[in-house]
């Protein structure tokens, strides 16, 4: 008898494949991509301008066509920013000799999505991007990302960090940004977009596809005030 009831329990907590899993963006995230050394990670803000301008001054002054004049004021820059950098205990020679492998693993752990959550049924809250239809103008699909204002007054978000859904409902956007809950199935399946948005032609690279079966309104919540990486100088564009 214990043991039928034991695997009445066990049945009862067994969660089945086709059920919904509640999921926030930090879980879209491939967790082995992401796992490397990153000394730059822990370097402040302005730290991280002095190296970039430490790189830029070094190869002004490896330009054979730089002129005599400009050269010494240059050497005495670029001596100051390195002063800088040491007095803070920055390796700056190592660091920049690590710039570009670094830069491959930030590229290749965005465009890397969490293979556990390939072909699961998900719902993920955030803001929509519709996408209008050329021939109809109306919107079935679009993007949705994790703040608002993104990819228009904000920079857009990483490639793993931004979903292209396909509506399978009747369900239509009241305005950019609007904050829903996106119920469907997730699939890793890179695109590249040109859209027009408010600013203009935004490129929309998602990691993400989402076929949606339902949108939950929800209401809106304050936005997320945390600092935004200032380490473009390390990420080559994504391809």
């Amino acid at each position: 008898m214990r043991a039928v009831l034991c695997l009445i329990m066990l049945i009862g907590l067994m969660q089945p494949a086709w059920a919904v899993k509640q999921v926030n963006w930090q879980d879209l995230i491939d967790p082995v991509a992401a796992d490397f050394d990153d000394p730059f990670a822990a370097l402040g803000l302005a730290e991280l301008r002095s190296l970039g301008t430490v790189l830029r001054l070094r190869k002004m002054l490896a330009d054979p066509g730089l002129s005599s004049d400009a050269r010494p004021e240059i050497a005495a820059r670029l001596d100051r920013e390195e002063a800088k950098l040491a007095v803070s205990g920055v390796d700056t020679d190592g660091l920049l000799s690590r710039r570009q492998e670094i830069g491959r693993k930030r590229a290749e752990a965005v465009m890397s999505g969490n293979p556990d959550l390939d072909g699961r049924s998900i719902s993920i809250p955030g803001y929509v991007i519709p996408v209008p239809d050329t021939q109809t103008t109306t919107s079935n699909g679009g993007y949705l990302v994790p703040e608002r204002g993104m990819c228009s007054h904000m920079p857009a978000p990483d490639p793993n960090q931004m979903i292209r859904y396909t509506l399978e409902t009747d369900w239509t956007a009241d305005s950019l940004y609007e904050p829903v809950e996106l119920v469907g199935t997730l699939s890793i399946r890179p695109s590249r977009q040109e859209i027009t948005l408010i600013d203009g032609q935004v490129e929309m690279i998602a990691v993400f596809d989402m076929q949606v079966t339902a949108v939950v309104p929800r209401a809106e919540t304050e936005p997320d005030t945390k600092q935004r990486s200032f380490l473009h100088f390390l990420r080559p564009k994504a391809r």
